[in-house]
């Protein structure tokens, strides 16, 4: 599977980049449990952060042993996981990968592919940051949802 060097590469190029509405992104946001308990305000701000990307089937979005850099969330299509090559799971609408790695500046554990043509939202960590600080709030609502994850992963926590 080919891998995308940086998701910057595709910004402009070749039509990958789509625009979404604000009200667009946040109706979208409600319906993905990482971000169900943010208010309209939080969701704002999540969603002036977020860029529309497209991807074709079988192309890597996220490599496990790379460092974490950004968030997908899933618009269309489906992605597939894989841990140490083998296929873990598979990821639909409104679904996300790579927020445990993000909110904890680690390597990635898994990596993720687009089993379909897919569109998803992408958060990067410079712009995830610049949200947390103006929101930090934001953390201790998605802490439940990204913990839950971490455990039904196998991920031990470390002390």
């Amino acid at each position: 599977m080919p891998v995308l060097p940086s998701f910057r590469s595709r910004v402009g190029s070749r039509g990958y980049l789509v625009s979404m509405s604000r009200g667009h992104h946040n109706d979208h946001l409600r319906s993905v449990p990482l971000f169900t308990e943010l208010d309209d305000d939080e969701l704002d701000s999540i969603g002036s952060a977020l860029t529309e990307l497209r991807f074709s089937a079988g192309e890597t979005l996220l490599r496990q042993g790379s460092y974490a850099r950004e968030m997908v969330i899933i618009v269309d299509g489906e992605l597939v996981v894989s841990k140490n090559g083998i296929e873990i799971a598979t990821i639909g609408r409104g679904g996300f990968a790579g927020e445990i790695g993000l909110l904890t500046d680690s390597k990635r554990n898994a990596t993720v592919a687009a089993k379909s043509d897919v569109t998803v939202l992408h958060l990067d960590a410079r712009s995830f940051d610049s949200v947390l600080n103006e929101a930090p709030e934001l953390a201790v609502k998605m802490l439940p949802i990204v913990a839950e994850r971490a455990v039904a992963n196998g991920e031990q926590p470390t002390d």
